[in-house]
């Protein structure tokens, strides 16, 4: 039965197959997004006018989603459409609600920004996207379209925020996107921020155009380019009108500026500025006057600084802040709202129905339908993780910090914790979150200032182990004894479980869960006072650690070789200890930009000579990818990023800890991975959205990622990666599986199989210990490609035949006990097997002869219920063999009924033969199959051993379904046995 004569069998031991590579990108290999659902920044929001539930939301990194039930569900729009993930403006027409653009890249231009690629435009509400071009403009702050004509359209573009460009200024395009004019440009360092029309006149605008930059360790907001300027012929000229009486005298930051539609005339502007503040004009911009200066509605201004009037009333407007101010009073003062989370960004009112109205703050979109007094939650998977680690549990927990929220952990598949999944944890916003590598109750996390907790989730405990708690925030880096990163690393050695390493410019250790921290290194950074000074200005400071600069800012330790350390600094050098830190070599690669971000070091889980630098550019205005191996401890390296998208830069590459040379990087628009130790390089997985990638680990069988606007994405089973595919068809080795339902369709063993080309037939078979043989599948994709296919590995249970009405459930499948496996694939005659272990849930207090135990015991009351449902059946089908006799010959009658008579107690012994509903039993008591289900359901509760007393219950059970048996047997033979031969006539 297991070797049929007719069957070619092809044994394959995987590792001599011929080197062909899974194709990643296509198949069934596909990422799931796990959560947490939470969500992360958004700076761009719109309503749709005469559509009162429609609204859009623009997600830093997470591309545009919209929801149609008033922000109670969101979906995500622009999946498969976009190049780059994050947007920094959206505007739907007015007089065509189904025409919507998008300029993408976040001008709130706080240390981790995402850039963009120009505009992006649909004409079906959302359902398809093109690109529309304006490319290198890299970060737009707003879209206005014309109210009457969705063909003509402006942008304001603050262009290129880490370096000097001319793609910048306000932009016009008068044939839907389809070509651009800038008609408002002032330098190379001085972008749009802000566009309004009059709604009155289109004709007329106001723009507000802002001198701001960044460098990895400065921020820069205001300077002789952040002006107001004024048009009134649709955008094709332009007027300084910042030199217009009552606007402050002296440098302007940030500038927000915004028409009143209750009355044209009125104009609100919000100015960075030693005076800044609110100020109004009632001329259509000619003159101002000054309203509220409270630095609560103008804090952190280069972050925030949006007004946004009411459309029925010119004397209210909305501040946008830490918190909204709503004001009634022409801008003179503000009271406090909030919406769900702090930090405002972009807020629109519905023109028709001011109660209705949308904000986008650093917790996503959130929808109000009542003026502010309720809005809707903001449970959307948009959070933006720095990094992800995991730990010891089982199933295994993903642990990071969200920006702008806190810190979580969460099971990778299962029961996550939490009412939503996750739980809080160690640290703040921006750190690394590490747990203890022998007791995942211990997590560790960062965050900036320096922060380091210890959290114990058994206890409840909490413990601050800031290696230097001199709390810097607002000073610059320059003076500070240790100069932490906003993510400076948490990172356990993998030799000593007790063994923490951290870093500021030099990298530290603890061996008492962070009482003490050692020193062990010098000053690993170029150490340059210049680029420590203290970041904003010229008007407005920010100090946060974000601009910190000469840190050590990613550490790894060789998992082969005790002692040997890799230390990366964020201004360009890389150093390395071989004695635990007692000394250190610069080993800096030759071609490594000089100012670049070291951002992630992969010490080799395969060869302690060999390591991966992965470097990060973009911070100096380069888009480049950088990604480097060296295999002899620093002496050279050399460049393996040459098959990489020459403009996505690249924040860390893992090496997998199974085949050597199989890598993983994660980029700013996704994942992509190698075979070849770096030559070639391809996308990873279709279902994988654009956005970017700040982190991978690879655990046990699956990717783990941290996507910084997407939450947590896993691909699960890496099984076909790590292998070979032939030219005939392949069934790679399975990874051994668990007996754990997680409620999903990867639940069970996992079978990946190439077909190169689409076959006739395809089976699937299992045989397993003891002579247990699984049902044959044959019902698996046989079309060319790659596929994937789940298997849950049980036996089918009793039948429940129709007609049978069952109170306790009915013939649940048994699951097969642990042992080891083999799955035969046969594709056109030609099969292949491969062995596999399928394992007990590991926090089972059973054992696998429990399991064996409850397996064969399940069978034997299985097979016994299916025995009293199959005796039920011929009752049935004998009742109507005698009475079609009967009909034949009516003068059987009396015969019949006799014979009939002697039937009924037998199958109303076995069955309640009363039952029409699916709540009769509780009027007329269940019989012996019912009662044996009920058995059968009690062993298969949980993975344990049978009960004494299930096995008692069935042998009573039994023994009194064996009786009725009997006596069916006995009718069988005798009383119906003229009526079971007898031929029934035809007519």
């Amino acid at each position: 039965m297991l070797r049929r004569a007719f069957l070619l069998f092809v044994v394959l031991p995987f590792a001599g197959i011929a080197q062909t590579p899974f194709d990643a990108a296509a198949g069934d290999l596909s990422w799931r997004g796990i959560g947490p659902d939470r969500g992360g920044r958004s700076v761009a929001v719109s309503g749709v006018k005469g559509r009162p539930a429609e609204f859009y939301m623009g997600t830093t990194g997470g591309g545009v989603w919209k929801s149609t039930d008033s922000g109670q569900n969101w979906r995500c729009v622009t999946d498969g459409f976009l190049k780059w993930g994050s947007v920094g403006a959206v505007a739907v027409s007015e007089s065509n609600p189904d025409v919507v653009y998008v300029g993408m890249g976040e001008c709130d231009i706080r240390g981790n920004i995402s850039p963009g690629d120009g505009v992006y435009k649909s004409t079906d509400a959302g359902r398809t996207w093109t690109h529309m071009g304006l490319a290198d403009t890299r970060f737009i702050g707003k879209v206005r379209i014309h109210p009457k004509n969705p063909d003509t359209v402006w942008v304001a573009a603050l262009g290129h925020v880490y370096g000097p460009h001319p793609e910048r200024g306000v932009y016009k395009s008068v044939d839907g996107g389809k070509t651009w004019k800038k008609t408002l440009y002032v330098d190379d360092r001085s972008g749009a921020i802000s566009l309004t029309l009059d709604p009155s006149n289109a004709d007329h605008l106001i723009a507000a155009t802002w001198t701001a930059w960044r460098t990895p360790y400065s921020l820069n907001s205001g300077g002789e380019g952040s002006r107001l300027w004024q048009s009134k012929d649709g955008g094709e000229t332009w007027k300084d009108i910042a030199v217009n009486p009552g606007l402050p005298i002296g440098l302007w930051g940030k500038v927000g500026v915004a028409f009143s539609p209750a009355d044209p005339k009125r104009v609100y502007a919000i100015i960075e500025a030693d005076q800044g503040g609110v100020y109004t004009s009632d001329d259509g911009g000619a003159t101002w006057k000054a309203g509220n200066s409270n630095r609560n509605w103008r804090q952190r201004a280069w972050y925030y600084t949006h007004i946004i009037p009411d459309p029925k009333d010119k004397e209210k407007s909305f501040i946008l802040n830490v918190a909204i101010g709503r004001g009634s009073d022409g801008g003179k003062t503000y009271s406090t709202m909030f919406a769900r989370h702090p930090d405002n960004h972009d807020m629109w009112i519905d023109p028709d129905d001011p109660t209705r109205m949308i904000v986008a703050n650093d917790g996503g979109a959130t929808v109000s339908t009542d003026g502010g007094r309720t809005w809707s939650e903001q449970d959307f998977a948009t959070a933006q993780f720095y990094h992800v680690s995991t730990d010891s549990d089982f199933p295994y927990r993903l642990l990071g910090a969200q920006q702008d929220n806190s810190t979580v952990r969460m099971k990778v598949r299962g029961g996550q914790g939490g009412l939503r999944g996750y739980e809080e944890t160690a640290g703040g916003e921006s750190g690394y979150v590490a747990a203890h590598p022998k007791n995942p109750d211990l997590v560790f996390g960062g965050s900036y200032g320096g922060y380091l907790s210890l959290f114990n989730h058994r206890t409840n405990e909490s413990r601050d182990v800031n290696p230097w708690p001199d709390n810097p925030m607002g000073a610059g880096a320059a003076d500070l004894e240790h100069r932490f990163q906003w993510t400076f690393p948490i990172v356990f050695s993998p030799h000593d479980a007790n063994r923490l390493y951290t870093s500021s410019q030099y990298v530290l250790v603890s061996t008492n869960l962070g009482e003490s921290w050692q020193k062990i290194s010098p000053d690993l950074t170029r150490n340059d006072k210049s680029k420590m000074q203290s970041s904003g200005g010229p008007i407005t400071k920010d100090n946060t650690s974000v601009e910190y600069y000469g840190t050590v800012f990613t550490l790894a330790e060789s998992p082969r070789r005790r002692g040997l350390i890799w230390a990366g600094s964020d201004d360009g050098l890389v150093h390395v200890t071989t004695d635990g830190g007692k000394s250190w070599a610069n080993v800096t690669p030759k071609e490594l930009p000089e100012w670049g971000l070291c951002s992630m070091i992969e010490a080799s889980p395969h060869d302690a000579n060999v390591s991966y630098l992965a470097v990060d550019n973009h911070e100096n205005d380069d888009h480049a990818p950088y990604a480097f191996v060296t295999s002899d401890l620093g002496k050279t390296w050399q460049r393996i990023d040459g098959g990489m998208p020459k403009d996505s830069f690249v924040r860390v590459v893992r090496e997998d800890p199974v085949r050597r040379g199989l890598l993983y990087a994660g980029t700013e628009t996704g994942v992509l991975i190698s075979p070849d130790d770096g030559r070639t390089w391809r996308r990873m997985g279709r279902s994988l959205p654009v956005v970017p990638i700040h982190d991978l680990v690879v655990k046990e069988n699956d990717l783990c990622a941290a996507t910084h606007g997407r939450s947590f994405w896993v691909l699960e089973n890496l099984t076909p990666l790590r292998q070979q595919a032939g030219a005939a068809a392949t069934l790679y080795q399975p990874a051994d599986a668990h007996r754990v339902r997680w409620g999903r369709s990867q639940s069970g063993v996992v079978l990946d199989y190439y077909l190169p080309k689409e076959v006739k037939t395809l089976d699937f078979e299992v045989f397993g210990p003891r002579g247990i043989v699984l049902p044959k599948d044959s019902g698996q994709s046989k079309s060319a490609g790659h596929h994937r296919v789940a298997k849950w590995l049980a036996m089918p249970g009793a039948r429940v035949p129709s007609g049978i009405l069952l109170w306790t459930g009915g013939g649940s499948s048994i699951t097969v006990p642990p042992g080891e496996y083999t799955v035969r694939m046969t594709v056109d005659g030609v099969a292949t097997e491969r062995k596999f272990k399928w394992m007990r849930d590991p926090r089972s207090s059973s054992s696998d002869k429990d399991l064996w135990e409850q397996y064969e015991f399940a069978t034997v009351v299985s097979k016994r219920a299916d025995e009293a449902n199959q005796a039920v059946v011929r009752i049935r089908e004998h009742r109507k063999k005698v009475e079609d006799a009967v009909k034949a010959k009516p003068e059987q009658r009396e015969a019949a009924d006799a014979v009939l008579a002697k039937l009924r107690p037998i199958e109303e012994a076995i069955y309640q033969t009363k039952l029409q509903s699916g709540q009769d039993m509780l009027n007329y008591p269940i019989r012996l199959n019912d009662k044996l289900f009920g058995v059968l359901g009690t062993v298969l509760t949980g993975d344990y051993r049978p009960t004494r007393q299930a096995r008692e219950v069935f042998d009573r059970l039994s023994r009194e379904l064996q009786s009725e048996l009997d006596r069916l047997a006995v009718l069988e033979k005798a009383d119906l046995k003229p009526w079971l031969e007898a031929k029934t006539p035809t007519r």
